[in-house]
């Protein structure tokens, strides 16, 4: 969840009844959200604290639980009873009884500001950033820096290490851990894809740098080597949607990053905290985009067009700028419509030679336990089993097998997904190995083994392959490849919260920033106008916003 308090009439009177009144706390309580319970205090035994520990009796529990928008369970399944939760029962005999379920997104929001404002939490439930610092301060959750100890596999507490401890520190206050995060896997850098055949059509050699690009454009406008009605071909293709230049699909990230620019991202830059949208570097790339723009390399109807994916399937765009995981989409159905299509990834460096890419929120949701729930240890019990042991260990447990081959979702109690941040490359590693022989593919997980048969079916008759197998290769095999091969120069961001004055003025500063570089970009205004943006965007809260931010990241 991206956001968890939407500006809703509903949440305003919601926020109002949080702001009115205040949790009446013991006066000898010396912090918010301190609990000095030690692991004698706890309920469980020796034996059920260990993470795989099965209860005597069994232990039922009570669920914010998240669904689809569209869910897909079994005939007869429901969210309580399902393969997931028999699994969960059998082996530490546990049930949950979901105390509401929503969809994700605003009704499920919703429903956790009506059980804060309530102070009636389920046991365990899943929350943003921001909504768990209001949980600490108002002393509603658990402390869990005891229980993760105990009951915390050795493989899940590495999965954690390995992001160098930007998941977890999110989730601890005063030297307590207050939620288990779920992660995300760091994707990065972004890539750009292009039609290798007109390349080699033209006789183009792969590109390096930004300049290598430009070349690589005008030589498609100049030239039209896909052969489409005059005026029709597109050299980079881009569109308005999401967040501007760099939201849907990465769209610019990957060549803003060549100029040292990092929109929407909150970095330290020579000591000091910056917002990465009103950098010198930002500027320099965006002055190069509108030279792009002039020339006529980017789509011309870039201020319209809500999506790419139309222009890359009907054969018009030349080039776009994706994640790894673009021949899955939107290329699927492009190779779909034209099998001769032949789409390659690459990367391309600074004028130093250098790739650098900003690292992505390191989490996905705060897992929470509320505070004076018996059990705490069950969170972690449950990340444990739902991430190492069904993973690692019950890979082949027929039930879930079949369950995610029909295409099942939702079946999880909690969908707390834990990983290494190499998850993507590692993914790669072991396809490689299943596919020279050197790894069973029985020991694929259940996501890793159907990408393999894609890739083995590809390579089995690359000729006669359909786009499945196609983007299964791809994905999988040459543009995790890539990433893996592409020494990388990372820039961590140091702030994903939300800060007072952001929950009043964001939204507005955020629609002055796309509308300021649209306008830049299309040749509506000069560069020039980027030095009046950032004057205004400060003069507006951005100057205000940045100083929380600062002393955000002290506390």
């Amino acid at each position: 969840m991206k956001k968890i308090i939407k500006i809703s009439s509903l949440l305003l009177i919601v926020m109002g009844i949080l702001i009115g009144c205040t949790v009446d706390k013991d006066p000898e309580d010396s912090s918010a959200g301190s609990d000095d319970s030690s692991i004698e205090d706890l309920v469980a035994s020796p034996e059920e604290l260990e993470p795989y520990g099965k209860y005597d009796e069994t232990l039922t529990y009570t669920v914010g639980k998240v669904i689809p928008g569209n869910p897909k369970l079994p005939d007869g399944d429901t969210y309580e009873d399902n393969d997931y939760t028999e699994y969960l029962k059998e082996v530490l005999n546990i049930q949950n009884v979901n105390d509401f379920e929503a969809q994700s997104g605003d009704n499920y929001d919703q429903r956790v500001s009506m059980a804060i404002a309530t102070e009636d939490l389920p046991d365990i439930m899943v929350v943003g950033l921001e909504t768990l610092h209001q949980l600490v301060e108002n002393d509603l959750i658990a402390d869990l820096t005891e229980v993760y100890e105990t009951s915390t596999t050795d493989r899940v507490k590495e999965m954690y290490d390995s992001y160098d401890g930007r998941a977890i520190d999110l989730a601890t206050f005063d030297g307590k851990i207050m939620a288990l995060p779920g992660t995300q896997t760091n994707n990065v850098p972004t890539m750009l894809w292009i039609r290798q055949d007109w390349m080699d059509k033209l006789g183009l050699d792969a590109p390096k740098t930004v300049d290598d690009l430009e070349e690589i454009l005008t030589a498609f406008i100049e030239e039209n080597p896909g052969d489409n009605e005059p005026g029709r071909t597109i050299g980079l293709g881009m569109s308005e949607a999401i967040g501007g230049l760099y939201g849907a699909l990465f769209q610019a990230d990957h060549m803003l990053s060549t100029f040292d620019s990092f929109p929407r991202q909150w970095i330290e830059q020579d000591g000091e905290v910056i917002y990465g949208s009103i950098t010198e570097g930002t500027k320099e790339g965006l002055a190069k985009l509108a030279d792009w723009y002039d020339k006529g390399l980017i789509d011309p109807q870039l201020a319209v067009r809500d999506s790419v994916e139309s222009i890359l399937t009907n054969g018009e765009a030349g080039a776009f700028f994706g994640p790894w995981w673009a021949s899955d989409y939107p290329l699927n159905d492009a190779k779909k419509i034209d099998p001769e299509a032949d789409w390659q990834p690459y990367i391309i460096s600074d004028e130093d030679g250098k790739v650098k890419a900003f690292t992505q929120n390191p989490t996905d949701g705060f897992y929470v336990v509320r505070k004076g729930f018996e059990h705490p240890e069950l969170l972690p019990k449950i990340a444990s089993v739902l991430n190492d042991k069904l993973v690692y260990e019950d890979y082949n447990y027929e039930p879930i097998v079949e369950f995610n081959k029909q295409g099942y979702d939702g079946g999880k109690p909690l969908d707390i997904l834990i990983n290494y941040s190499t998850a993507t490359t590692d993914m790669h590693d072991d396809i490689v190995a299943t596919i020279d022989g050197e790894k069973d593919p029985e020991t694929l997980n259940i996501d890793d083994y159907a990408q393999y048969q894609k890739v083995k079916a590809y390579l089995d008759d690359p000729e006669n392959a359909d786009e499945n197998a196609w983007s299964g290769y791809m994905s999988r095999i040459v543009s995790t490849g890539l990433m893996k091969d592409t020494e990388l120069e990372e820039v961590h961001p140091v702030f994903f919260g939300q800060t007072p004055t952001m929950k009043l003025k964001w939204t507005n500063l955020v629609k002055l920033e796309d509308e300021a570089f649209l306008k830049i970009v299309t040749g509506e205004e000069d560069i020039d106008y980027f030095d009046e943006f950032v004057e205004t965007w400060k003069n507006t809260g951005g100057d205000e916003i940045t100083q929380e931010v600062v002393e955000a990241i002290k506390q």
